[in-house]
C-alpha cells in the first residue's frame, strides 16, 4: 500500500470529528424526543381513555360493556353524560355500602355487635331525639353547625320513639341522602375535569365507599368542596367561597381547600379573587354561626369537645398512649395546631420548588401532613381524599393500593375497639399499631403518587383543572367597554 494510500485511510480532520459529534448529540436529542412524545401519548390515553391503558380500568370497565373501542369517538356525549352514568354506578356502590352493614340493618346498631361486623354507623343511632339541634344530646353537641342541621333533618323526617324499625327508617333516608351528595360530588368533579370526565370514576368507583360512605354524613361536607371547587374552575369566586365556607361550616378539613387557594392566588397575583374568596368564605361561615346563635344553638360545641378530647382512632398519639405515654388533651391540641401550620409553611415551600404546583397534589399533601398530625382520623377520613385523587389524575393501580390497605384498616380497627368485650376475638394494640401504620403511610403513599401522576398528566388535563388562568379579554372587547 502506499503512502498516499496509507493517509487517506487514516486521515480524519477536526470537521469530521465536530460533525460525527454533532450527529450523535442529535440523535440523543431526537431519541429523547420521542420518548418524550410516547409518554405523551400515553399519558393523554391514560387519563382520557383509561380503559385502553390501565389494566385495573380495563377489568373494571366489563361491567360497562369492555374497553372503548378502535374507532369510538372520545367525548363526543360530553361530561354530562358521563357525570350521569358514574352517579348510577356511585348508586350500586352505596347499596354495596349498605348491604355491608345488613347485620346492623337486620338485629340494629348495638354494641358490641355492630363493632364485630364492622357495620357501625352513626346515621341512625340518633333517631328518637326531641327537640332542636343543639338540645341535649343533639347532633349540634358532637358535629358542625350544616351537619348538625342535617342530621337533625334527617331525625325528624322519622317518628321518634327510637325502636329498630325507627333506626332502619333513619337508615334508610341517610342512605339516599348519601346517594345525593355522592351524585353531586361526581357531577362537579367531571364538571371541573369537562375535557376529562372519566377521571371522576375514581370517586364513584372507589372500594372505600363500600366500606366508608354510610358510617356518616361526611359525603355532605365533600359534596360542598367539590361543588366549591368547580365553583373556582369556572372563575366565579364568591360562589367558591361561599361553597367552601360551607363545606367548612360541614366539616374542618375544606380549610386545607381554602388555604392551598390562598397561595395560588398570592403566587399568580390574583388578588381581587382571593378578597371575593375569602368574603364569600367569611361570610357564610359568619352567617351559619349567627343563625345556630339565634336559635340557641351552641355552633362551638364541637370545637370545644375537641379541645377537651383525648387521643382518637387512626390518630399516631393514640399508639403511644396504648404504649404507656399518655399525652393530655391541651398539648395534643397545641401539636394539631403545629401540624395546621407546618402543613402550610411546607404547602409554601412546595411552591417554591415546583411554582407550577397544581391545586390537588398540593392540597393533597398539605392533608397528609394534617390528618395524623390530628387527635383523631376516622375511617370516613377516606372520603375527602377522593375528589383531589380524580382531580391529580392518579393512576388506577395506585389509587386501589391505598384503598386495600384503608379496607383492612377500616375492618381492623372495628375488632380493636370491640376487644374489651371479648380479648379472645378481639386485635391486640399491637397489632393495630401495626395496621394504623400502615394506614398512615399508605397515605403518604397516595399522597406522593398523587404528585407524581399530576406533573406527569398535567398537558394531557390541559393544565391545572382547578386553578384554571384568568381568560384574557379581548383588546376590542376591553375597548369597546372602555369606550362605553
Amino acid at each position: 500500500m502506499s503512502v498516499i494510500e496509507d493517509g487517506a485511510q487514516d486521515h480524519t480532520g477536526p470537521g469530521d470529528q465536530v460533525s460525527d459529534e454533532a450527529d450523535q448529540e442529535r440523535a440523543v436529542r431526537e431519541k429523547a424526543a420521542r420518548a418524550k412524545a410516547a409518554r405523551d401519548r400515553h399519558e393523554r390515553a391514560r387519563v382520557r381513555t383509561p380503559s385502553l391503558v390501565e389494566e385495573p380500568a380495563r377489568v373494571g370497565s366489563q361491567v360497562f360493556g369492555g374497553p372503548v373501542g378502535r374507532f369510538a369517538t372520545i367525548g363526543r356525549r360530553g361530561w354530562p353524560f358521563v357525570a350521569a352514568l358514574l352517579s348510577a354506578a356511585a348508586s350500586v356502590m352505596v347499596a354495596l355500602s349498605v348491604l355491608q352493614k345488613s347485620h346492623c340493618v337486620k338485629v340494629g346498631w348495638g354494641s358490641p355487635g355492630s363493632l364485630w361486623r364492622a357495620c357501625y354507623s352513626d346515621i341512625p343511632i340518633g333517631v328518637g331525639g326531641s327537640g332542636g339541634p343543639w338540645a341535649a344530646g343533639g347532633p349540634g353537641q358532637s358535629q358542625p353547625v350544616l351537619t348538625a342541621v342535617l342530621t337533625w333533618f334527617a331525625q325528624k323526617v322519622v317518628p321518634g320513639g327510637g325502636s329498630l324499625e325507627e333506626q332502619q327508617m333513619l337508615f334508610a333516608v341517610g342512605a339516599v341522602i348519601v346517594v345525593l351528595c355522592i351524585a353531586l360530588t361526581v357531577t362537579a368533579t367531571a364538571a371541573t375535569l369537562r375535557d376529562t370526565p372519566w377521571l371522576a370514576a375514581h370517586v364513584a368507583l372507589s372500594p372505600v365507599l363500600i366500606t366508608a360512605s354510610m358510617v356518616s354524613f361526611d359525603v355532605f361536607g365533600v359534596a360542598l368542596a367539590a361543588l366549591g371547587l368547580w365553583a373556582w374552575s369556572r372563575h366565579h369566586p364568591l360562589l367558591a367561597g361561599t361553597l367552601l365556607g360551607a363545606a367548612v361550616m360541614a366539616r374542618t378539613y375544606p380549610l386545607v381547600f381554602i388555604a392551598v387557594l390562598v397561595m395560588l392566588c398570592l403566587r399568580d397575583g390574583r388578588r381581587h379573587d382571593l378578597a371575593r374568596l375569602l368574603a364569600g368564605a367569611l361570610g357564610v361561615i359568619a352567617i351559619c354561626i349567627g343563625l345556630a346563635v339565634a336559635v340557641g344553638g351552641e355552633p362551638f360545641a364541637p370545637y370545644a369537645a375537641w379541645n377537651n378530647a383525648g387521643p382518637g382512632y387512626g390518630s399516631v398519639w393514640l399508639l403511644l398512649q396504648t404504649a404507656g405515654i399518655a399525652i393530655p388533651a391541651h398539648p395534643l391540641t397545641v401539636i394539631a395546631v403545629a401540624g395546621w401550620v407546618i402543613a402550610l409553611l411546607i404547602g409554601v415551600v412546595a411552591l417554591r420548588v415546583r411554582p407550577d404546583a397544581a391545586f390537588a397534589p398540593l392540597a393533597l399533601m398539605l392533608l397528609v401532613i394534617v390528618l395524623p398530625s390530628g387527635k383523631a382520623m376516622s375511617v370516613q377520613t377516606c372520603l375527602w381524599i377522593l375528589p383531589l385523587l380524580a382531580l391529580s389524575a392518579v393512576r388506577w393501580r395506585d389509587h386501589l393500593i391505598w384503598a386495600g390497605v384503608e379496607i383492612v384498616y377500616f375492618i381492623m380497627v372495628w375488632m380493636y375497639i370491640a376487644a374489651p368485650s371479648n380479648a379472645a376475638k378481639g386485635l391486640p394494640a399491637a397489632a393495630y399499631a401495626v395496621f394504623s401504620l400502615a394506614r398512615s403511610l399508605a397515605y403518604v403513599g397516595i399522597a406522593w403518587a398523587a404528585w407524581d401522576s399530576s406533573a406527569a398528566a398535567r398537558t394531557a388535563i390541559g393544565g391545572d383543572p382547578v386553578h384554571r388562568p384568568v381568560p384574557v379579554r379581548p383588546a376590542a372587547v376591553v375597548a369597546l367597554a372602555v369606550g362605553d
